[in-house]
């Protein structure tokens, strides 16, 4: 367990280090260099406080992504135009936090049926017409069909 933390610890730390030597100016620089330093020591105090299994979610979640050539090649499917780079990377970023927002919510609707274990479609449907309803997820309810059958 306690190498698992130290691996993330290491991470966090290497990820501030290479984000704060971009800057360009001193003092933006420096206001940079010391917000860096008060996440960094937020994100530590949070992952030594984490379970192992919350480690080892929290750490497979860090690793986690969707393919840019999928995404690229979905988006090119649906607009006929292909993507720049950095839009799959935000598309893919989308799609990452749209899941955990779903799986969330899934977990809360599981917890609320009183069940444990892993959680299954029934959950996930659920979590999908939910956030569906609350507006969240950008689709109406129910679709019109434009084409008119002959």
């Amino acid at each position: 367990m306690s190498s698992v933390k130290e691996r993330l610890k290491a991470q966090i730390e290497v990820e501030s280090s290479a984000s704060s030597s971009s800057s360009s100016s001193q003092s933006a620089k420096e206001k940079q260099s010391s917000q860096e330093s008060e996440e960094q020591a937020k994100m530590q105090v949070l992952v030594a406080s984490l379970g192992e299994d919350q480690l080892d979610r929290y750490e497979a979640f860090r690793r986690s992504k969707f393919p840019q050539a999928q995404v690229k090649k979905m988006v090119q499917g649906m607009t006929g135009v292909a993507p720049s780079a950095n839009c799959t990377i935000a598309l893919s970023g989308i799609a990452k936090v749209l899941v955990g927002q779903i799986v969330e919510e899934s977990l809360d609707i599981q917890e609320a049926l009183k069940e444990s274990g892993p959680i299954h479609p029934k959950h996930i449907r659920e979590a999908i017409r939910r956030m569906r309803n609350k507006g969240l997820l950008g689709i109406s309810k129910h679709r019109k069909c434009k084409l008119k059958r002959l």
